[in-house]
């Protein structure tokens, strides 16, 4: 399968910076769910973390907990969320990402979701609640699929697991702004240029992104001065959720992201 993440050192070659974001399957429903991220393509976002739904997203704020709720509630199973993902590489080439939490892949069966997943298009596979030290069967599968395997890193992230993340992680590596759960924030940490910092330091090469509550068109231009890019997630999602057309809810992505991606530009 292609390389879709050499994109990313291309732009960053050149003085550019990443855009990621975040949706969830199935949000506002399965169709809107594809339209969305076509739409977010259209914008010009480098990659997207597409959510696979999980009865406990416990490491996310009530936003995506909200969204996880609404994909499950229509329909969104991992045969479903793999039909999604085909749908949305079919109208777009750039980076997808199965973000999500381990328990729906280990019940699909971890080698049977790695193959499923890179037939379907799917670049990369995060799972938050897989720490490194844990993901030795994850990560075998997705190299023998061709995909990419990545990682969170947060404030707490000790020297010793920066440097297992090092070893596994490719496409890129996804730092969080914050202890806790996601969720949109009025400003960021002052300590955030030291952790990136720490985190380039141990990863080289690899980009590295900044996500967790990032919201405005002057919080991503903070974040792409210290990093490679930044991730939005819950702001767009919030959009989604609401009780309005497809068409509405595309309008209110493109007021809010048309800013965001020009911001990291």
């Amino acid at each position: 399968m292609p390389d879709r993440f050499d994109r990313f050192s291309r732009k960053l070659a050149g003085g550019g910076k990443l855009f990621l974001a975040y949706i969830g399957a199935g949000v506002p429903d399965l169709d809107g769910s594809v339209e969305v991220a076509l739409e977010l393509a259209r914008l010009g976002v480098d990659c997207i973390e597409f959510g696979l739904p999980f009865s406990d997203p416990y490491g996310d704020g009530a936003v995506n907990q909200a969204a996880a709720e609404r994909g499950i509630a229509n329909g969104v199973t991992v045969s479903v969320y793999l039909d999604l993902i085909r749908r949305i590489r079919s109208g777009t080439d750039i980076p997808l990402v199965a973000f999500g939490y381990a328990n729906p892949v280990w019940c699909h069966g971890v080698e049977r979701f790695a193959s499923d997943a890179a037939a379907a298009g799917i670049d990369a596979v995060l799972l938050v609640d897989i720490p490194v030290e844990e993901a030795s069967d994850l990560d075998a599968a997705c190299v023998r699929n061709g995909l990419a395997t990545t990682f969170l890193t947060a404030p707490t992230t000790t020297a010793k697991r920066l440097q297992a993340i090092a070893r596994r992680a490719r496409g890129f590596v996804y730092h969080v702004s914050r202890t806790g759960v996601t969720g949109e924030q009025s400003s960021l940490s002052t300590s955030l240029s030291a952790e990136v910092a720490r985190v380039k330091s141990a990863v080289g090469k690899l980009p590295v992104v900044v996500g967790f509550g990032i919201n405005t068109p002057d919080q991503v231009k903070e974040v792409c001065a210290i990093s490679d890019g930044a991730v939005v997630g819950s702001a767009i999602v919030r959009r989604t959720l609401q009780d309005k057309s497809i068409a509405e809810i595309l309008a209110d992505v493109r007021n809010l992201v048309g800013p965001l991606v020009d911001a990291a530009r």
